[in-house]
Formats: structure tokens, sequence, C-alpha cells
């Protein structure tokens, strides 16, 4: 089966629940490859379904972006990169919003492209994303992406994720 990468999850920002979240394996649903990258076929129907939930909830993450409680911290986004065919999702930390366009850095470390690198600038359109995720009090706000892959994962693989993971997903 053939596998197109698509999800680059958590990066930098999240070490610890790096550990865990990339122990995934299974083509045609997810599978572990090199660099915390996990290859998800671009026909997912649960991935899919996750990016198109947090396109059309990002409202909430821009209105906590712009005005964070004490307590909502970590806000980032996910973007797609795409190289000689090869397309990566990471995330994008120390994010801005000027009303279109979410601005950040890249916190992720490529695997197959060479356009990009961890630290770069980058930009995205609001309606562009493939996610967005903060925390807040702990708490994982957001994160659908993150969600798919950690519901996926075996009972104590997903038990090791939750222990080492710098957020509670409820």
């Amino acid at each position: 089966m053939n596998c197109s990468p698509v999800v680059r999850h958590l990066g930098t920002l999240w070490p610890l629940a790096l550990t865990a979240l990339f122990a995934l394996a299974g083509c045609g649903r997810q599978q572990q490859s090199d660099n915390n990258v996990i290859n998800v076929a671009s026909s997912d129907a649960k991935m899919n379904a996750a990016i198109d939930k947090a396109r059309s909830t990002v409202a909430e993450f821009i209105a906590a972006l712009r005005s964070p409680k004490p307590g909502q911290t970590g806000f980032s986004v996910k973007m797609a990169f795409t190289d000689r065919g090869e397309t990566e999702h990471m995330w994008l930390a120390s994010v801005r919003f000027d009303g279109q366009v979410f601005r950040g850095h890249v916190s992720n470390s490529p695997k197959n492209l060479s356009n990009v690198k961890a630290g770069d600038a980058a930009s995205v359109a609001r309606d562009k994303i493939s996610d967005w995720m903060f925390t807040e009090n702990r708490k994982l706000k957001g994160g659908y992406t993150i969600r798919v892959l950690r519901d996926a994962m075996p009972a104590a693989e997903r038990e090791r994720f939750d222990k080492n993971a710098p957020f509670v997903i409820d």
C-alpha cells in the first residue's frame, strides 16, 4: 500500500509527547517513519475529518490567540509544505494572526523536503491550516489531528502517550 506523508506532529513544542506519539505502525492508517514523521494516507477519512474540524473551528483559536486567558499557552498551527511531490504537515510556533494569515516559525525538521527547515518563517491562510492547538491549564484545546493519531494507538501506547504528554486530552 502506498502511503503519503501528510501528518507531522508536535515538533519541538512537545518533545516528551513525541516518544509515545510516533510509536504507531501500520500503513493504511498511520505508519511511523524516520525523523518523527507519521505517514497517513491522504484518503484517510478520520484524518481528513480532523483537518476539516480544525478549519471550521479556527475562530476559537483566533479568539484565544488574540486575547489569551491566564493558563493559555503553546499556540500553534499546522500547515502543509510540499516539495518535489512530497507533502509534510508541520507545526508553526510563535504564531501571529493578521486577520487573514497566520505567521510563525516552523517547529519541525522535515524528513523529505528540502525547501523548508526548522526555524524558517512561514505563513498560511486561515482556511488552509491542517490543525491548531494550544493548552489551557494543561488541557489540550484543538489538536484534532493529534487526537486521531492518539485514538489509533494500542491501549499501552496510548497510556504511555498520556503519561508523557505535557497536556491532558479529555
